[in-house]
């Protein structure tokens, strides 16, 4: 049997059952749940609470297996992604090398391949010190006390500002660093193919 309580106690318990109960995405028959939990709690009953630990090895359980199911549905989402990249690598290599035209087109699907802007493959790690000072950008990072300004820690990257990299090696390769260069780049865009309506 529970202990008497007092009205003051009984009130903080009924307090301490509404805070819990104020739960976001709860509806209104887990929160019947809870509190019919709550209730089995206070009758001190053995056979109940084994009951309301079973409720808990049932979560343990359900939360295993959606994991699990969640684990291969992610490895089964990477595998497709692997594979529509290869594919869609493979034709943006055929057209690099000319075997397509930038719209291949077939019975069902057609495509459009566009040239975007080259990624900069920088090899900063190569550049001479010279390189570095006129095409390199430096971030520092400053940690300060806000009390008096004291600085607890500073560090400073420098990295290839990689716009003005790209520019360069567009408009003036001769200039730019030894080691960098530009590596093409294309987009590939596909749907339905159109069918071409018939003049009157």
């Amino acid at each position: 049997m529970a202990d008497p309580k007092s009205y003051q106690e009984i009130l903080q318990e009924q307090k301490m059952i509404e805070e819990l109960l104020d739960l976001p995405n709860t509806d209104d028959e887990e929160k019947q749940e809870l509190v019919m939990l709550w209730r089995d709690l206070k009758s001190r009953e053995a056979y109940k609470f084994d009951a309301i630990i079973g409720v808990i090895k049932e979560c343990d359980n359900c939360i295993h297996q959606f994991t699990k199911e969640m684990d291969e549905l992610r490895g089964t989402v990477d595998y497709w992604k692997s594979k529509r990249q290869n594919v869609i690598n493979i034709i943006k290599a055929a057209y690099e090398t000319q075997l397509i035209s930038a719209k291949p087109t077939g019975l069902k699907y057609q495509a459009t391949i566009k040239n975007v802007l080259p990624k900069v493959k920088d090899n900063f790690d190569k550049w001479s010190e010279a390189e570095r000072q006129k095409f390199g950008i430096k971030k520092t990072i400053v940690v300060e006390t806000i009390r008096d300004g004291d600085v607890i820690k500073k560090r400073e990257d420098i990295y290839a500002d990689k716009e003005e990299l790209r520019q360069v090696l567009m408009d003036n390769p001769s200039v730019a660093p030894n080691e960098a260069q530009l590596v093409r780049r294309v987009s590939l865009s596909y749907g339905y193919r159109k069918r071409l309506q018939k003049g009157v």
